[in-house]
């Protein structure tokens, strides 16, 4: 919580000129998760990419696979504000988890997806997005659910499924998610708010209220 802080130089990534500091917040850690399970995935140009959860992972997820690696985005949420933001970044395809069968919907509309990336903190997710997979997809494990994953075997076995975890990325991935967003090819959705408000926004984000990600703003009484 302190204002300023020394660092290792080696630890050190620079935020390129053009990148406006509010938005390299959310970049330093949703935005290069997300760009790191990208990668992960084996997300190549013109592939089909499911996102699912349109949060503050989500949304960076979305703009990634679209603008950087050249992919069509599904995007799978129960919050409809969610979804409209995932529109609006660029999401080719809107699934409502509530209204819809996820896995079914994305094999009837587009054969079944290259790469997963679960950013829902929800075991169902897991579930649903193997079987929204095509033959030799890969599934890209982000979020953290408590318990454990379950797998359609035949499936996995017959198809040539492939499950990876990703957690956050290199010293690299940071500096060309940086570089990505100072290009204007990635724009987080992010809100600032005073610190008196902290409080109000844990609320908020407990009750899955907020889309994208709130920033403190300590200049501000």
């Amino acid at each position: 919580m302190a204002q300023q802080v020394i660092v290792d130089a080696n630890y050190a990534v620079k935020v390129p000129e053009g990148l406006d500091p509010v938005e390299a917040t959310s970049l330093t850690c949703a935005g290069v998760t997300m760009y790191k399970a990208l990668k992960v995935g084996q997300t190549k140009p013109g592939q089909w990419v499911e996102v699912v959860g349109a949060g503050g992972l989500g949304n960076l997820a979305i703009q990634y696979a679209k603008h950087v690696f050249g992919a069509h985005v599904v995007a799978v949420d129960g919050n409809e504000d969610k979804l409209k933001a995932a529109k609006d970044n660029g999401a080719d395809i809107l699934i409502n988890r509530h209204t819809q069968d996820v896995a079914e919907e994305i094999q009837k509309q587009v054969g079944g997806v290259h790469n997963a990336q679960v950013t829902a903190v929800n075991k169902s997710a897991f579930t649903q997005s193997v079987n929204a997979l095509r033959p030799d997809g890969r599934l890209v494990a982000v979020a953290l659910p408590q318990g454990d994953m379950e797998l359609n075997i035949a499936k996995t076995v017959l198809d040539g499924i492939q499950v990876a975890g990703s957690l956050v990325g290199t010293r690299q991935d940071l500096a060309e998610t940086f570089q990505f967003g100072a290009e204007g090819k990635v724009h987080p959705i992010v809100q600032t708010r005073r610190l008196s408000e902290i409080n109000d926004i844990i609320d908020e984000m407990k009750a899955g209220q907020i889309v994208g990600r709130m920033v403190i703003d300590f200049t501000k009484e």
